[in-house]
């Protein structure tokens, strides 16, 4: 008997689970790295020579990834039972047996369990090979599930908000208003929480972190755009409120938005680098962080710096009509964290002597 087990890995984890399968055990597992297809192969322990059958048991693994024949079992998706079996049937020599097991590391629970082996004697007269791959297979395995969240809205009142972007109605503080407020409308708020610091030549923390949405929506109104830019400020009392009033079992982000270059405190090199410092207080504390330019003109605010500052995702808003599209992506990036399945595929292959 030549015995063959390839276990696939989703994802790294400490904890790996092991099942024994007719003679041989070797467990890997699947690691799940997006949506698109890939397969690498690392040999973990083999005999001197490379059977045939081991050759047979990799060409299988690739067929099936490749084919989607995996996703569509663990998915339940259209006749995959029969097409798994003709697959089989097909890359298989004669008299080759085989177990296919999935589990999920979330539930613990088989997923599906599919074989060949029925009323077969395997008891006497066979030689015995156990060969080990560790193969990484990608596919869509995925599961939300609602998180905490805690959410600083940094606003730029500067001056320059008052002005109108070609193309726009009205000004890009009044923009700002409304888009921040459709944002809170689309959060839930029995799990988010949201505070507001508006910045010009100095950041004011105008609404503590809270879920009472009217409260929050009439600190927004209440902005008024004067001054200069002050971003270093508004990221250091985000940064301090945080660590004050924020949530240990929730996730800390905030959203930035300014159309202007930071220029203070002066020299405006120096407020440069006292936001960047800032952001990077932010990436040591915990805190993920997006950032908006808005302005058809890029040249009159510092997108490399609200590049640098953004660790979850930069948007460009060249008109101030554009904010509401901006903070309803964000929002439904924050509603959901995604978690991926970790599946231990054991692949048993058999043969008589």
């Amino acid at each position: 008997m030549w015995s063959l087990i390839f276990g696939v890995d989703l994802m790294i984890y400490n904890k790996r689970g092991q099942i024994r399968i007719i003679e041989a055990l070797i467990a890997c597992m699947i690691l799940v790295a997006g949506l698109s297809a890939s397969i690498i192969f690392s040999s973990i322990y083999t005999v001197a020579k490379a059977s045939e059958l081991e050759e047979v048991g990799i060409n299988v693994l690739h067929v099936l990834d490749n084919s989607g024949v995996i996703r569509k079992i663990i998915q339940n998706q259209g006749n995959w039972e029969s097409e798994f079996k003709e697959l089989m049937r097909t890359l298989l020599p004669p008299e080759t047996f085989y177990n296919l097991t999935l589990f999920s590391s979330i539930t613990n629970q088989p997923l599906a369990w599919l074989t060949n082996v029925v009323g077969q004697d395997f008891s006497s007269g066979l030689d015995v090979v156990s060969l080990q791959h560790v193969a990484t297979v990608s596919f869509p395995y995925i599961k939300h599930e609602k998180q905490k969240i805690d959410i600083m809205l940094l606003i730029d009142r500067s001056g320059s908000m008052n002005d109108v972007e070609p193309g726009d109605e009205f000004s890009k503080i009044y923009y700002a208003k409304e888009s921040t407020k459709i944002f809170i409308d689309q959060l839930n708020m029995s799990l988010a929480r949201v505070g507001v610091i508006s910045f010009s030549s100095e950041a004011t923390l105008d609404v503590q972190l809270t879920n009472n949405t009217v409260e929050i929506k009439s600190a927004i109104d209440s902005l008024v755009a004067s001054g200069y830019t002050n971003i270093g400020d508004s990221i250091n009392m985000a940064n301090e409120h945080f660590q004050s009033y924020g949530r240990s079992d929730s996730v800390w982000t905030y959203i930035l938005l300014s159309d202007g270059k930071t220029n203070r405190p002066e020299p405006e090199s120096y407020a440069r680098e006292y936001a960047i410092s800032e952001s990077e207080n932010s990436a040591e504390i915990g805190i993920t962080t997006y950032s908006i330019g808005l302005g058809a003109n890029t040249e009159n605010f510092d997108e490399e710096l609200l590049k640098q500052i953004a660790t979850e995702g930069y948007y460009y808003a060249p008109s101030a009509e554009d904010l509401v599209d901006i903070y309803t992506a964000i929002a439904k990036n924050l509603l959901f964290t995604v978690k991926y399945d970790v599946v231990t595929i054991q692949l048993t292959l058999i043969r008589g002597g």
